[in-house]
């Protein structure tokens, strides 16, 4: 899933008197009741003045950007094959060697419990194990709560 983002950039055209810019490149700003803030070339946050920030930026326009919130999410989920017979049925078996990467005999002989760690890892590996277990015909549990489209 992403979101489309629009900000606003503008193009250093003299360096300013605070922070450390350079003369040609492009940089976004949020406009503040007359002043501006701008973050530097060293990820710095700098306010100007609205005077100040006009005489050293120009071409002042709109950039549409894409963001992907999973790249901002740092929670670890935990995936669970969950087992509903007293020994795994052949589609646990199958979903559990795809997933894991193991031969049938290495599958059978690993899901011991009702409920089988697969997967514990950030969002973008999540959805991976997610997409492939859709493919089966299998009962899991995700710890947190995934809370995005695969």
């Amino acid at each position: 899933m992403f979101i489309e983002m629009v900000c606003q950039v503008c193009t250093c055209f003299r360096l300013p008197p605070n922070g450390r810019f350079t003369v040609g490149r492009q940089y976004s700003y949020e406009y503040l009741i007359d002043a501006e803030r701008v973050m530097d070339d060293s990820g710095e946050i700098i306010i100007f003045p609205e005077n100040i920030f006009q005489s050293c930026f120009d071409n002042f326009e709109e950039a549409v950007t894409s963001y992907s919130p999973m790249s901002a999410d740092r929670t670890t989920y935990c995936v669970y094959l969950m087992i509903c017979g007293l020994s795994p049925a052949l589609e646990e078996i199958k979903a559990y060697a795809k997933t894991m990467q193991v031969n049938y005999l290495q599958a059978k002989k690993a899901l011991i419990q009702g409920r089988n760690l697969i997967s514990s890892g950030n969002a973008y590996h999540t959805g991976a194990i997610l997409k492939t277990l859709s493919g089966f015909q299998v009962h899991y549990e995700i710890e947190p709560a995934y809370p995005y489209d695969f």
